[in-house]
């Protein structure tokens, strides 16, 4: 057995689905878009029997800025590791991992987390690889809190609209909202969702993408939706196949802290899926969420789908 790094993202892809593509079908222009565009440091490590790819891991140092937080490249991340069904229980999954963790811990790495990474395929370990907990474990890995994307099948709900108060503007923005978004987003989002909003604009993110909330000329929330003619790949997205034709998604979703605790965030949610409606979305996914805010999706009868446990070490 070999161990080396590559870079054959065909091969990647086809040894994904042939072991996870039942529950999270890989796309080829899915994994070229997340593992392309993403500016971190990141290498791919393949196990290779023969010349025959049965496993991987994709490991990133946070090195690139996040917003106007600067990077931390004391912060590690396990992407996704694989290995082929039938090459399991051989130490191939040990021998990437020592290597991943080597090579990070190398680079300066102290916390080593488990998905959630920039261009993630995976907010953590994945309900469906619950064998892969133990693995993680006796590597001493601290496996916690859930996160859940939540499903639902907008085109049988009767949208009954929220009471708003006040003089709020909400809809799809237009290219003279840029300006103020980005204001936005850098006064309340100043991180991970002020830098990716900058990146994705930039590699097939559209306009029509977006619902703003506005008070006069100022906006003070977004949403991010998607449906079957969307450019950018987002997660809410990232396992299409498994929807309807007419498939959708939305996330990330915020008010402005000053404009909190008035019914805006339930009236975008509510404009945002009354936009996916119309445009025939059936099935659809809010991807990355928290345990105690099923019940604000609830409300539109959206409900846990797949479950991913949150997971990180320190290391010396």
């Amino acid at each position: 057995m070999e161990f080396r790094e590559i870079d054959n993202i065909e091969e990647i892809v086809e040894l994904w689905n042939r072991n996870l593509g039942v529950a999270y079908p890989m796309e080829l222009k899915l994994f070229k878009q997340n593992y392309y565009s993403d500016p971190q440091k990141k290498k791919i490590i393949g196990a290779l029997d023969d010349e025959k790819l049965v496993g991987f891991v994709i490991y990133k140092q946070w090195t690139h800025k996040s917003g106007e937080l600067e990077a931390n490249t004391e912060i590690g991340y396990i992407n996704s590791i694989i290995v082929d069904i039938n090459y399991r229980n051989h130490g191939i999954g040990t021998k990437l991992m020592d290597m991943a963790e080597k090579k990070l811990i190398e680079n300066g790495v102290k916390l080593i987390r488990l998905g959630s990474d920039t261009y993630h395929f995976f907010p953590g370990v994945p309900l469906e690889c619950l064998t892969s907990e133990n693995f993680f474990s006796s590597r001493n890995f601290e496996i916690n809190e859930s996160f859940y994307d939540l499903i639902g099948d907008i085109s049988k709900l009767d949208l009954k609209r929220p009471l708003l108060k006040g003089n709020f503007q909400v809809g799809i923005m237009n290219h003279e909202d840029k300006e103020e978004l980005f204001n936005f987003l850098k006064r309340s989002f100043s991180g991970r969702w002020y830098e990716e909003f900058m990146e994705f604009f930039n590699i097939g993110m559209e306009e029509r993408d977006i619902v703003i909330v506005k008070n006069s000329d100022e906006v003070i929330g977004f949403a991010h939706i998607y449906d079957n003619k969307s450019n950018f790949i987002g997660p809410s997205i990232y396992w299409s196949s498994l929807l309807s034709e007419n498939y959708g998604g939305l996330g990330p979703i915020g008010i402005d802290k000053a404009y909190r605790n008035r019914g805006l965030g339930m009236f975008l949610l509510y404009k945002s899926l009354e936009i996916l409606k119309k445009r025939k979305v059936e099935k659809m996914v809010i991807d990355w969420t928290e345990r105690d805010i099923i019940n604000f999706y609830g409300k539109f009868n959206f409900m846990p789908w797949k479950e991913y446990k949150k997971a990180f070490k320190e290391v010396k």
